[in-house]
């Protein structure tokens, strides 16, 4: 029997002055390896001991298992209703169950669904789609409240939103109520949690980023097969990179994230065939628990799979992860990463891998794991001079959105970003997906080609007006965008410039760009191909008033640029100066 602690103990009080309160569903969020399973089954011994029924609905049969046995540890005594356990027993006052099992049991008129139960837990409710209410869950929770119309909901999750940020909790919501706030960071902070160490190796990287979602806002599979089998050998080699890692520093065990079922048993086929095993959806229960057991104890080093080991599993042994699979989910990526995290003796550390490009895709937004990862990788890197006007954070040369932290959330300000053309929210100029909205964030030239211009020349009144830096092959481009309306429509044109390329185009960007839109063009001129000075440029480019468009090669593009005036704007700050002049190494400046 394990004894609750400190935050445990006030998480569950939480927990029944709430449910005491009103009959409204309550949400229990407690991060990954806080302790949920032991916090929710001292709450069903009170409903035991008090001859109440109470019904605790889980994922899939491992979750059954593993919270089933943890309420027998604590002295429980639990009936389990799961088909895949091929268990369906209703005797005891407090059963576990998965959803499908409960649901078919009710369409059925198995007993199940005749019981009066006093409350339901769900745990990991974060997967519950409250907005259909033809859902599993949402049929079992409706079906037992016109049984018992004072029943009580408690949800519990460590992740309390949906998609990419999408709360769980408020007016709108199944759940009206949030008790525990249990973060992975304060368990971190207070030791109950090993912190993550996250590495990102460019050359031991697949570029997942041509794989489309589908109507289903998941990867195509399709794509994603294409993906895999066009990188054969770099998953070789980064397979052998992990063995190299594993081996030099003496780490006990490692989850391994593939596309396809394929994918992991070409990851098998390049681990040792001893220490490895695969673990996919087709796998038996009775394969699966004995694999996970030898995996407990050491036996296997490197556990495959495909969708499977994301939530409720617990080999805390495990200190490494490696990602070879994007993730389309905010979600899933931090439960993914908590399956390293929990505690274990002489565990001090938990190895992120990203081979992916995960923390590249989620980290405009704001998770307190996500954000530690950036600020890590950022921490790597020598130029951290740019201080955030708003929260004064230095920043690295390459960063597009500040790291600061202001009142526990990520700073919003923006040193490069793209708008949605949907919501207007400001998005990271690589993102495919709005951060608020989810639209498509479309290329700002997309509806120029269906602009009805009737002559060769059109002068347009700049509405607004954007500018960016975007890296590619260790190259920097700098892009101005300019909104303007014409006929009733919306609509943008784009200019880019890359002075790295050569002196020619160096020459080019000064001529057509720098010498008309930038205050002091002459200061700037010797610095055009150094990613410091371009960046800084940024807060000082002047927008025109109007543009010339002109119509040539079966394209638009822009002729000419007129500005409000022609006097130079201030010049830089003194300290910004000082900042760029003392911090920038001269081998940064090719020119």
């Amino acid at each position: 029997m394990k004894h609750l602690r400190p935050y445990q103990q006030k998480a569950l009080q939480e927990c029944w002055e709430a449910l005491k309160t009103n009959d409204e569903p309550v949400l229990l969020y407690a991060s990954v390896g806080a302790g949920k399973s032991l916090m929710l089954s001292e709450l069903l011994l009170k409903f035991e001991h008090s001859h109440k029924r109470a019904l605790c609905i889980v994922n899939n049969a491992e979750l059954v298992r593993n919270n089933a046995e943890t309420y027998r540890q604590q002295g429980g005594n639990p009936s389990l209703y799961c088909n895949a356990l091929n268990i369906k027993d209703t005797s005891q006052c407090v059963i576990f169950g998965t959803p499908q099992s409960v649901l078919n049991g009710i369409k059925r008129q198995r007993k199940i669904g005749d019981l009066r139960f006093h409350i339901i837990l769900v745990d990991e409710a974060h997967a519950i789609d409250y907005q259909n209410h033809r859902t599993t869950f949402m049929r079992i929770l409706r079906h037992y409240k016109e049984t018992n119309p004072s029943m009580r909901v408690l949800g519990a999750t460590g992740t309390c939103f949906r998609y990419k940020g999408e709360s769980i909790v408020g007016e709108k919501c199944l759940f009206k109520k949030q008790v525990g706030n249990i973060t992975t960071a304060w368990l971190i902070e207070n030791n109950y949690l090993v912190k993550p160490i996250f590495e990102v190796n460019k050359k031991h990287e697949i570029d997942f980023s041509q794989v489309r979602l589908n109507s289903m806002g998941k990867f195509d599979v399709k794509q994603l097969e294409e993906t895999v089998h066009n990188n054969h050998r770099l998953t070789g080699k980064i397979l052998l990179h992990l063995q190299h890692i594993m081996a030099s520093q003496n780490r006990f065990g490692c989850f391994i994230f593939c596309c396809t079922k394929a994918h992991c048993y070409e990851a098998l086929n390049a681990l040792p065939a001893e220490q490895s095993a695969v673990i996919t959806a087709e796998t038996p229960q009775k394969d699966r628990l004995v694999i996970l057991d030898r995996a407990r104890k050491g036996e296997i080093k490197y556990l495959i799979n495909v969708q499977v080991l994301t939530v409720g599993i617990d080999v805390p042994g495990y200190d490494t992860l490696l990602f070879l699979r994007p993730t389309e989910s905010l979600v899933l990526a931090v439960q993914m990463i908590g399956r390293a995290l929990r505690l274990y003796p002489g565990k001090e550390s938990a190895l992120i891998l990203d081979c992916a490009g995960n923390l590249e895709r989620h980290k405009d937004w704001d998770d307190p794991i996500i954000l530690d990862a950036i600020k890590q990788i950022y921490s790597d890197e020598k130029d951290l001079i740019f201080p955030c006007p708003e929260c004064e954070t230095l920043n690295s040369a390459y960063a597009r959105r500040c790291v600061g932290i202001v009142n526990n959330k990520r700073c919003e300000f923006y040193f490069e970003w793209k708008n949605c053309t949907k919501c207007d929210a400001k998005n990271d100029i690589a993102a495919r997906y709005c951060r608020y909205c989810e639209a498509e964030l479309l290329d700002p030239n997309r509806n120029l080609t269906d602009a009805p211009f009737k002559s060769q020349t059109e002068t347009v009144t700049v509405i607004q007006a954007k500018y960016w830096l975007q890296h590619y092959d260790d190259r920097v481009r700098l892009s101005a965008s300019y909104n303007y309306a014409y006929e009733g429509k919306s609509l943008w044109i784009t200019e880019s410039y890359s002075p790295q390329a050569s002196d020619k185009a160096k020459n080019l960007f000064y001529g057509k760009f720098v010498k008309d839109s930038v205050p002091n063009p002459s200061f700037w001129y010797p610095h055009l191909q150094n990613n410091v000075y371009l960046k800084a440029m940024l807060q000082y480019i002047r927008t025109p008033t109007t543009i010339i468009l002109r119509y040539d090669n079966l394209k638009w593009s822009i002729w000419k640029k007129e500005f409000a005036d022609n006097q130079e704007s201030p010049f830089l700050p003194p300290q910004i100066q000082q900042t760029i002049h003392n911090d920038t190494p001269a081998a940064q400046n090719p020119s």
